[in-house]
């Protein structure tokens, strides 16, 4: 009768362990399903995807460029100094060294078509840095028998001193030789190093107002973005559309793509590049370097290289 009990004991403790043990995993199991759930809810999914479905992140970008190049005060010494020794070379040689064979070639035959035609000299429009590498800007002056002077226009990447491609940009005629950088003029506050965190800004304002993709519809729903921004509303709303339009749900298929800088007027011009699934878009993101604060956003890329 002992030996009985005894072995109903071991199976009643065996049983007792067994529930337990399923009671815990049960308890266990309950407590990961409702944690399961709580973050399931926690998940936030942005507004534009609910609004427009086909407007997935495809996290799409172009590839950025640093331009957070410091002071640039010794790039805008050195980019005077380059357009002095070519204006030496030229005057001693009367060659364009710093265009290819063919380059040369091809403008000399421009210049040579009517007599009393010659290149005078050479003045600066800007200087900057884009994805090819640091560059000027140049114009070879025409002078002729008329009041009118042709500028072809150049531009000229290098490294430190030495020249190594020249792109052919445009040609402008006016009566004066353009020149928009000027020695003497101090740089100041260039803004390349303050671009970054700008467009930062820019991007989060543009999240925050929910104006992206399919709920932007019109350019004066961002004047009070241009506004908070310290951006001019009239020169800016069309920018910021285009960009919030052309967007995704979190304003990332853009990127900074380079800078350029002029005395004429005396800004630093900071260049957005913005992919879609088909297209390209450009933007210029105006800094002031009188005021010391970014002033404009614009479509399109705005330069001293087109104008006369």
């Amino acid at each position: 009768m002992k030996k009985l009990n005894k072995k109903y004991i071991k199976w009643l403790v065996i049983l007792l362990l067994l529930i337990i043990i399923i009671s815990s995993y049960a308890l266990n199991l309950g407590k990961i399903k409702d944690k399961t759930i709580d973050s399931i809810a926690q998940i936030t999914i942005p507004f534009s995807l609910i609004v427009n479905p086909k407007n997935i992140d495809e996290d799409i970008a172009p590839k950025s460029v640093n331009i957070n190049d410091g002071d640039l005060t010794k790039a805008k010494q050195q980019a005077l100094n380059l357009v002095s020794t070519i204006n030496e070379d030229y005057d001693n040689t009367k060659e364009l060294s710093f265009l290819s064979n063919d380059q040369e070639k091809s403008l000399l035959k421009k210049v040579h078509k009517e007599p009393h035609r010659y290149i005078a000299k050479m003045t600066l429009l800007n200087f900057g840095k884009d994805n090819h590498g640091t560059y000027i800007t140049i114009s070879c002056n025409r002078y002729d028998d008329t009041k009118n002077i042709v500028s072809y226009r150049y531009r000229l990447y290098h490294k430190g001193d030495s020249i190594h491609s020249a792109k052919f940009l445009n040609t402008k005629t006016n009566k004066y030789p353009p020149r928009y950088v000027l020695d003497g003029v101090l740089m100041g506050k260039s803004g390349t190093d303050q671009a970054k965190a700008f467009m930062q800004r820019l991007k989060t304002a543009i999240i925050n107002s929910n104006l992206t993709a399919t709920n932007a519809t019109d350019p004066g729903n961002f004047n009070q973005i241009s506004i908070n921004l310290g951006l001019n509303p009239d020169k800016s709303n069309s920018g910021l559309y285009a960009l919030a339009k052309n967007s995704n749900s979190r304003v990332s298929n853009s990127s900074i793509v380079g800078y350029q800088v002029s005395d004429v007027p005396r800004y630093t011009r900071v260049y957005i590049k913005q992919l879609s699934k088909n297209n390209s878009y450009y933007y210029t993101l105006t800094f002031s370097r009188n005021s010391g604060r970014f002033i404009n956003f614009q479509k399109g890329i705005i330069s001293t290289d087109t104008k006369n």
